[in-house]
């Protein structure tokens, strides 16, 4: 009887183990004996086995841990950069170009004054010599040249009573004192252009044309040169020089003149046949009183 009972409980165990290995998901356990596989067991119950591998026991244990399935390791997704607008390229307004700046006219470092004559296009510039006559034959650049510029006598002034002004003339007609060529013995051109302006250092001063001739001479000492080489006069030496300067005159121009007046004087060379390369000297000389400045 006790021989029967002991197989009717390991048959009941076997079956048992043989039902619960059909519906239990399988599970590698680790016993002292053997490695089993379960299929996602998860029981109080432990199954030992002897070394034979057949089930000695079946008995109820605290816990069995859970077999924690590792997650698959996902990749973040790197993410991507929002692309921005390309930022709008702002337009540097251009600066406005600096001002050219214009070179110094070489004129500023002059004292300059003009000469113009009535009903004429005629306009000059002068200078004040130093007494070295240098702008006679040279520009304003210090170029040497045959035609140079008029120049004011540098013993005179247009506050004294007498001014000169010096100037070529030449037969080719470009120099400064060309133009007067054309009061020799002319009486009608003249009487058309007998006011003579000049502008300096913020002044006006107006002439009238009094005289007009060709001083002639055989040295320098000679008595038509006295316009240019006298300077200082008493009262009365000034009143008989003006009135022989009138009396010199090649044609009547109807303007007196006494010592009370201030006197312009411009020299140039004649370029008339009759005396030019004649004699030592033979300048044309046109003569004006000031009469207003």
């Amino acid at each position: 009887m006790k021989k029967g009972f002991k197989y009717l409980v390991f048959l009941i165990a076997f079956i048992y183990m043989f039902i619960m290995l059909l519906i239990l998901p399988e599970l590698d356990l680790g016993t002292n004996y053997n490695t089993v596989r379960v299929t996602e067991y998860q029981s109080n119950n432990e199954i030992s086995f002897n070394k034979a591998g057949n089930a000695t026991l079946v008995a109820h244990v605290s816990t069995i841990p859970v077999v924690e399935v590792p997650q698959p390791v996902v990749e973040p997704v790197k993410e991507q950069p929002v692309q921005q607008p390309a930022p709008t390229t702002k337009q540097t307004p251009r600066e406005a170009p600096a001002p050219t700046v214009p070179a110094p006219n070489i004129e500023d470092q002059f004292n300059l004054g003009t000469i113009t004559i009535s009903n004429s296009d005629y306009f000059r510039k002068f200078i004040m010599d130093d007494g070295s006559y240098y702008y006679l034959n040279h520009d304003l650049y210090g170029t040497y040249n045959n035609i140079g510029m008029p120049i004011v006598d540098s013993r005179t002034n247009f506050k004294g009573r007498k001014t000169i002004i010096y100037a070529h003339s030449a037969k080719n007609g470009r120099s400064p004192f060309n133009y007067l060529q054309n009061y020799h013995n002319n009486q009608g051109f003249f009487n058309a252009h007998r006011y003579i302006t000049i502008n300096y250092e913020g002044h006006t001063y107006k002439y009238e044309i009094f005289s007009v001739y060709v001083s002639l001479a055989d040295d320098d000492y000679s008595e038509g040169l006295e316009y240019f080489r006298n300077i200082y006069y008493t009262d009365s030496e000034w009143d008989q020089t003006v009135r022989w300067y009138k009396s010199n005159s090649e044609y009547e121009t109807g303007v007196n003149v006494s010592g009370s007046d201030k006197i312009l004087i411009f020299q140039t060379c004649s370029m008339d046949n009759n005396y030019y390369g004649k004699y030592y000297r033979a300048n044309l000389v046109v003569m004006a009183k000031l009469i207003e400045g």
